[in-house]
């Protein structure tokens, strides 16, 4: 009786996935998405997979963060369910080269020479290290970081 039921919820699931509609992002990109109808509220199952900045009711630039799956709910100004899309992120390697040192993995950028970059999945130090980097630059483009002569 027990798998019965998990076969019933799990027959339920997929249908109900099999009749959502599919949005694909690429890890550390934008693409802009256009609802069918006016949307009020928007509610991402997994913030840490995608996000979006709302442009207006119906335009909004979807954010693939990192690879996986997460579902976006779209509600009206009453509060109805309008839609449940399934986000898909996948990462963007065509030009990344990944190297495994044991359990420790490091990503490289290779478009014209191969500089290290931030993935997930990578290993602590390696991403910890590069980061820092990437905050630091940011800090002094903004002039709020210290600069060495100081």
């Amino acid at each position: 009786m027990r798998s019965f039921v998990i076969s019933l919820a799990t027959a339920a699931f997929l249908t109900t996935a099999a009749r959502a509609e599919q949005v694909w992002l690429t890890m550390d990109h934008v693409t802009p998405y256009t609802f069918k109808q006016e949307v009020s509220q928007i509610v991402i199952g997994n913030p840490g997979i995608a996000d979006v900045t709302v442009r207006d009711k119906t335009r909004v630039l979807m954010f693939g963060k990192s690879p996986g799956l997460t579902n976006m709910y779209l509600f009206d100004a009453d509060g109805n369910e309008i839609d449940n899309l399934i986000v898909r992120v996948r990462a963007a390697n065509s030009d990344l080269l990944t190297f495994q040192r044991g359990n420790q993995r490091y990503t490289y950028n290779c478009m014209t020479n191969c500089d290290q970059t931030i993935t997930v999945g990578d290993s602590q130090d390696a991403f910890g290290s590069i980061a820092g980097q990437v905050a630091q630059k940011y800090q002094q483009a903004a002039g709020t970081g210290s600069t060495s002569s100081e």
